[in-house]
């Protein structure tokens, strides 16, 4: 009986767990998808595995994979920078109402200045003239400076800090699980074959108490029930026989055209089972005899 394998499972699968992993918002999200992945993955294959020995391996490894799924998940900070760091930008506000009031106020001064100077000289004395005329001055200059503050060029820095999350790929958090498959897929594959090894030695040593007189007395039991495949107790003598067989790990092969290699053939018009082949792994403990040309 071909088993299952665990990229068969995948792939079959591939389509929802991409869907599913696109849909994930965050690498935290995307970490249980991998994780519910990982689980339906386990349920399916040891749904078709009867080894006890393999099944926990696959436990192990699908467990060691699982508790691996929260690599997605370890990115450290992501900052990302403006551009705008490595050069100072000038912007320029809006003037606003009083940087205007204190330019015309200081322009003011500044006129009624120069005249107190200039025009007034004869009407007041000299000194008091000077005097006035630079206090007026000031009070320009006064006006000018706060209106000047007030409209000043600004510097600022454009420096901003951008946080980025990454969420994984689905296409290539897919590929690096089926890889895992694979060689999860060759573990147990090793496991299985040592089981097997382990269950042919045991029955080539009559371990199984299942001696081959006893092998050949039921595979003669099948040739004679095979005879009579249409009568009610002969279908039952097959079933039985091939369960207890099947508990010892031995398969009860038909005739199907291409496994010749497992039978004798008798010449006949028509093919069929005459006798099934017993065969346990890759071992045939006892050909079967088949009608074909």
């Amino acid at each position: 009986m071909l088993m299952a394998t665990m990229q068969a499972l995948l792939e079959k699968d591939k389509e929802r767990f991409l869907n599913n992993m696109a849909a994930a918002k965050s690498s935290n999200e995307a970490v249980r998808t991998l994780e519910q992945q990982l689980s339906r993955l386990l349920t399916a294959y040891n749904e078709e595995e009867e080894s006890e020995e393999v099944k926990n391996t696959a436990m192990f490894l699908m467990e060691t994979l699982s508790s691996s799924a929260g690599l997605l998940d370890c990115d450290g900070e992501s900052v990302i920078w403006s551009r705008s760091q490595y050069r100072e930008g000038i912007s320029k506000p809006k003037k606003s109402a009083w940087s205007i009031i204190f330019f015309i106020l200081g322009l003011l001064a500044l006129i009624a200045a120069a005249g107190i100077l200039i025009y007034l000289t004869d009407a007041i004395p000299p000194s008091d003239n000077m005097i006035i005329g630079l206090c007026v001055a000031l009070v320009s200059s006064i006006f000018l400076f706060l209106s000047g503050k007030l409209s000043a060029k600004k510097k600022e820095e454009n420096e901003r800090e951008l946080y980025a999350e990454t969420i994984p790929d689905p296409e290539k958090t897919y590929h690096v699980l089926l890889n895992s498959a694979l060689t999860a897929d060759r573990i147990l594959e090793q496991i299985r074959n040592k089981e097997l090894l382990k269950q042919k030695k045991a029955l080539l040593e009559e371990k199984e108490e299942l001696k081959k007189e006893d092998l050949a007395l039921l595979s003669d039991l099948l040739e004679s029930a095979y005879g009579e495949a249409e009568n009610e107790y002969a279908k039952q003598v097959i079933s039985e026989v091939r369960f207890y067989l099947h508990k010892k790990k031995i398969e009860v092969v038909d005739y199907n055209g291409e496994n010749k290699d497992l039978f004798e053939r008798m010449p006949s018009q028509s093919n069929g089972t005459i006798r099934p082949a017993l065969v346990i792994g890759d071992t045939v403990l006892r050909k079967g005899l088949a009608a074909g040309e």
